[in-house]
């Protein structure tokens, strides 16, 4: 090994109360570098001979095993590197020791480092899906922390299977391996492991990825009973029609991107946003009917160009969390009242606020419009995702082809 460790009293330094701090000595091309192993020794009870404190010391097995532990640490760390051809200086491994030592590697802590820091960034729904993908985790553990280099592919086919056994969905199933191999990227990016420990090259989430599940969508029939629909006798419901419309007729606009408008997005007839998700920009043209939909909220929020068009949020929910919680309890009121106006038009499918903008996509494309523009309007990444949103449509026209077989 090129790269030498050596355990030192520090004597150069002295604390304040006459001890030394126990360092251990990097040296590489005959220059040294010191990181403190987290222990202090005085000169008398110091062995300069075996580098360790001397036996009468009253904790001289809790140091032994605190300096032998840092040792092999340090040792293992530079053989790794030396393995790898990485010919790094004696300041760069210092670098990676210390990183080594802050970033803990048991898998626990790391998952709650991350939630930590979505929550932080704002990123409340991110942080409540590695929440729950670390809840899975522990209980197929037993709550018994991990090691990265742990999790390997007979690790992952038996968490597999534990999920499976527990009647988990394939897109259940799908989300919380997604999760756990996100949080290994993370990991190996951040370098608190190495990518030798990563056990997804083995192991493919392939076929849940494949998983189909129901896109649904209504009919321009019964878009249209919705916005025909008369409140008079159903006032509560009203938010819950416009805000249908508002995102059917704003290019299936998110409920979170409906809850964040402020009124000085609204500029010379045009709907300008930037989309939460993928901080897309977005430029629409406001249509007549949308006109409506404003002009009846605009009575009720308007106060200065900062204020919230829909009464979903307000200058109290200044935080991501209180966002968050504010949208989650809306969204789930609206979703309610929508169950209410598919009972009174009549309309048997399932009605959410997502459904607006799957409909949105499936009627454009019934109406001739091509899967690129719709998938550019409605901010897709890629066509995949647009063609995931038309499911049901294609699958209504393989359904009529069918019929001509015989």
């Amino acid at each position: 090994m090129n790269t030498s460790v050596r355990v030192v009293l520090y004597t150069s330094k002295v604390l304040a109360n006459g001890e030394h701090p126990v360092m251990l000595r990097v040296t590489k091309d005959r220059k040294s570098k010191y990181i403190s192993t987290g222990f202090k020794c005085s000169k008398d009870l110091w062995d300069q001979k075996k580098n360790l404190p001397r036996k009468r010391h009253p904790l001289y097995i809790d140091a032994k095993i605190l300096i032998s532990k840092k040792t092999v640490e340090a040792e293992k760390l530079i053989i790794e590197l030396e393995n790898e051809s990485k010919n790094l200086s004696a300041h760069e491994i210092k670098g990676k020791l210390k990183k080594a030592k802050v970033n803990n590697p048991f898998v626990f802590q790391y998952f709650d480092s991350v939630i930590n820091r979505l929550k932080n960034s704002g990123q409340i729904k991110n942080s409540l899906i590695y929440k729950d993908a670390k809840r899975n985790l522990s209980h197929f553990t037993n709550s018994k922390d991990l090691h990265f280099s742990d999790i390997d592919i007979e690790f992952l086919n038996k968490y597999e299977e534990y999920l499976k056994s527990n009647k988990n969905g394939g897109n259940t199933i799908y989300i919380y391996l997604r999760t756990l191999r996100a949080l290994l990227n993370k990991a190996i990016k951040e370098e608190i492991c190495s990518d030798k420990y990563y056990p997804f090259k083995k192991f493919s989430l392939a076929k849940y990825a494949k998983i189909k599940t129901e896109k649904r969508a209504i009919s321009k029939k019964e878009i249209l009973k919705i916005n025909n629909l008369n409140l008079l006798k159903h006032p509560h419901l009203t938010d819950a029609k416009y805000i249908f419309m508002f995102s059917y007729l704003c290019r299936g606009i998110n409920f979170i991107d409906i809850a964040l408008l402020k009124w000085k997005d609204i500029k010379n007839g045009r709907l300008i946003y930037t989309r939460k998700k993928t901080n897309e920009l977005f430029n629409i043209e406001i249509r007549p009917e949308v006109y409506e939909i404003l002009k009846f909220y605009k009575k009720q929020t308007f106060s200065n160009s900062e204020s919230y068009v829909f009464p979903i949020l307000n200058e109290t929910h200044n935080t991501p969390q209180s966002i968050f919680n504010r949208k989650e309890k809306l969204i789930r009121k609206i979703n309610t009242d929508l169950k209410e106006i598919a009972l009174l038009t009549g309309i048997e499918s399932e009605l959410t606020t997502y459904v607006a903008r799957h409909s949105y996509a499936t009627i454009l494309k019934k109406s001739g419009i091509t899967t690129a523009i719709i998938s550019e309007a409605m901010g897709h990444d890629s066509e995949k995702t647009t063609k995931i949103y038309l499911e049901s449509f294609e699958n209504n026209i393989l359904d009529a082809a069918s019929n001509a077989l015989l």
